[in-house]
């Protein structure tokens, strides 16, 4: 036990010149200590506190203004050369910044377009117009005969009241080349096509055919039980009776 305690103590004696070296480090930690203490109290707050004389502030402030206002008169310059004679006198157009994925480019090249004979590369000239829509267009035109009217696009699935109002100005209707349906030699295969018509209705308007005999006139739709008279305001400019 005696042996054991005599090591511990010898452990934590020091000599002369270990003890000269440890207070030697206790004193150069204090003065790094005192030293950031005084920096961060005295020295670092001068040195945020530096202001910027104003005559610099006047000059730089005065240059920027000078070169802003420099770029300002040469962009309006080149914007009342390059759109002289523009309709929209005062108005600095920014389509041609806008990136070419845009609707700015559709607009541009939009033209009056017929409805009824229009392609799906016409249509997608379009401003909100792409290439599915487009082809959706066609297909419902195709099966409609052709279109009387401007309002019968919102029929077309996914054409909203905003996209019809952005396109109506480009659009014009010729209903001369709208197809009619003899409606006294018609198929049911044909019949039930039309978008108008119901599978049910159209073997109705047959079936009336071939009980009854040849329709007469087109108001003799009506007298079919399965035809009420909103059904019939859609189809009239559809059929007729040869």
């Amino acid at each position: 036990m005696e042996n054991s305690r005599l090591k511990w103590r010898e452990a934590f004696t020091f000599t002369r010149s270990e003890q000269r070296g440890f207070r030697v480090l206790t004193i150069l930690l204090l003065v790094i200590m005192a030293g950031r203490v005084c920096y961060f109290r005295l020295v670092a707050p001068a040195v945020i506190d530096f202001k910027i004389p104003a005559e610099w502030l006047a000059v730089d402030s005065l240059q920027l203004d000078e070169s802003v206002a420099g770029r300002s008169a040469s962009f309006d310059a080149d914007l009342s050369d390059k759109h002289k004679g523009d309709r929209y006198a005062g108005y600095k157009p920014w389509s041609d910044s806008v990136p070419a994925r845009s609707h700015a480019q559709p607009f541009k090249k939009s033209r009056v377009i017929e409805l009824n004979t229009a392609d799906t590369i016409d249509l997608r000239s379009l401003p909100s117009i792409g290439p599915w829509l487009a082809r959706k267009i066609v297909e419902y035109r195709e099966r409609l005969g052709g279109f009387r009217s401007v309002d019968q696009l919102l029929e077309v699935y996914r054409l909203t009241p905003g996209k019809l109002d952005t396109i109506m100005p480009f659009l014009a209707i010729d209903t001369s080349v709208v197809k009619r349906i003899d409606i006294n030699a018609v198929q049911s295969e044909e019949l039930m096509r039309h978008p108008y018509l119901s599978r049910s209705q159209a073997r109705g308007l047959l079936a009336y055919r071939d009980k009854h005999g040849p329709f007469t006139v087109v108001v003799d739709l009506k007298k079919c039980l399965l035809i009420d008279e909103k059904t019939f305001e859609k189809l009239r400019d559809y059929l007729e009776v040869r």
